[in-house]
């Protein structure tokens, strides 16, 4: 780095060694106020206490964890098991299989082997926890190989980037609220990080099997390999196909054609019906909440807000909306770059009726990209990427005591706001800060 450019990095702020100091103050200060500032305001402001984020890292540190997901995955297998000739999914469980049979078909090979169900859900409370500890660790190796292309310009990773880095993926809270919950979506994490760190390193092939693996979890994912055919990622592409198609096919084999087409029924009903509770962070949820229907607060598995024609056709319209702007955006040369998948992986989650808390942790990646491909080296303001972060990676949770007050209660939609404003920074992104 020449004296005139270290001079004018200087004078932007951009000198990796600055902005990898406020970085790290960034992250403590953040994780501060996220687990002793909002549980402040909660007792002064209003008086009351507030769930706190501590809970979530009890149950990472004591291996202990909830079975959101197992509990109808299982569930669905051992009936399977005991009436092979009975429908899936109109299986009598504590919730619904919202999940394609291939999603199952681990638990199922977990129960021919021999194991018992405490087996099976130990198995996926250690294969969760090590889930974690890999996307914490892959973050930092995206930001090394970020930092690694652009040494001689922009400074290679400094331990303050590590120690950064690793403490707010830890502390990103969609991340160990899917371990603490016993949700499948931690898998879907770790998946969308590698397929992150494959593109990055320019290894289609590879990422295009990982978006067909995340299709086969959650079928929204499939518009990667819409995305990749649209941007002619050929071997990303060929290598998804192939993987959704073996997947396909041994579900078929093990399961049958009627439980496998049963679950287009599911995806039917789901494009209706939603629940309204604040952690839906969609624009449905949005809506019914907005208009006190349904639950907000409480949460119980079968209840869903009664049908409203109107919040129907706004959602169908942001899904339709969302996806076209990602994919027809203007990209010219940028189609196909890392920006462009960061998009379209964004519209993914918040382009449907129900997008827990918990499937935000799919952006964590693009934060670190974000960061270290752009921000880092002082190509536009970090303000906006920080309120972004902040309305993703924390659980506001004073918000929440706004939920009978109209209008106000829009703030529980944080995370989606937050969803909106990265990808707003996405679409903004220049091909020469891509990575």
């Amino acid at each position: 780095m020449t004296t005139t450019a270290v001079e004018a990095a200087e004078k932007s702020g951009a000198v990796p060694g600055r902005s990898d100091r406020r970085l790290l103050w960034f992250v403590l200060l953040n994780i501060l106020a996220a687990n002793a500032g909002f549980k402040l305001i909660a007792h002064f402001v209003f008086h009351t206490g507030v769930e706190e984020m501590r809970v979530r890292y009890w149950a990472f540190f004591h291996f202990h964890q909830f079975t959101d997901s197992w509990t109808p995955m299982l569930g669905s297998v051992n009936s399977f098991l005991a009436h092979p000739g009975l429908p899936i999914y109109q299986a009598k469980l504590y919730d619904t299989l919202l999940y394609p049979l291939t999603s199952i078909l681990p638990l199922l090979w977990m129960k021919q082997a021999g194991m018992s169900d405490a087996g099976v859900l130990r198995a996926l409370m250690v294969a969760s926890w090590i889930a974690v500890v890999a996307v914490v660790a892959l973050q930092v190796l995206i930001a090394a190989k970020i930092s690694a292309k652009s040494a001689q310009q922009h400074g290679a990773l400094s331990w303050r980037a590590v120690v950064a880095t690793a403490f707010a993926a830890f502390f990103f809270m969609p991340i160990t609220l899917a371990f603490s919950l016993g949700q499948a979506q931690i898998f879907l994490d770790l998946f969308f990080t590698l397929l992150v760190l494959f593109w990055i390193e320019g290894k289609e092939r590879p990422a295009g099997g990982l978006m067909a693996l995340l299709a086969m979890v959650k079928p929204q994912f499939g518009l990667l390999l819409l995305w990749a055919a649209l941007r002619r990622r050929w071997s990303a592409l060929t290598t998804g196909v192939v993987t959704l198609g073996v997947g396909g096919a041994v579900s078929l084999a093990v399961f049958g054609v009627r439980n496998n087409l049963d679950y287009l029924g599911v995806l039917a009903g789901l494009s209706r019906k939603a629940q309204s509770h604040y952690a839906n962070q969609s624009i449905f949820g949005l809506l019914n909440r907005a208009i006190f229907n349904g639950e907000n607060m409480p949460y119980h598995p079968y209840v869903y807000p009664p049908f409203v024609p109107w919040v129907y056709a706004v959602t169908l319209a942001t899904t339709v909306l969302l996806v076209l702007l990602t994919l027809a955006y203007p990209w010219r040369q940028r189609a196909g770059g890392m920006a462009d998948l960061a998009a379209i992986g964004v519209v993914s989650v918040i382009a449907t009726p129900m997008a827990w808390e918990h499937h935000y942790g799919v952006m964590l990646p693009l934060f670190v990209w974000l960061w270290f491909a752009v921000y880092r080296r002082g190509s536009g303001s970090a303000w906006a990427l920080a309120l972004a972060w902040v309305m993703i990676a924390d659980f506001l949770s004073p918000f929440n005591f706004f939920a009978a007050v109209p209008v106000a209660n829009l703030l529980q939609s944080y995370m989606f706001f937050g969803a909106l404003l990265l990808l707003g920074l996405l679409l903004r992104t220049r091909a020469v800060s891509e990575a």
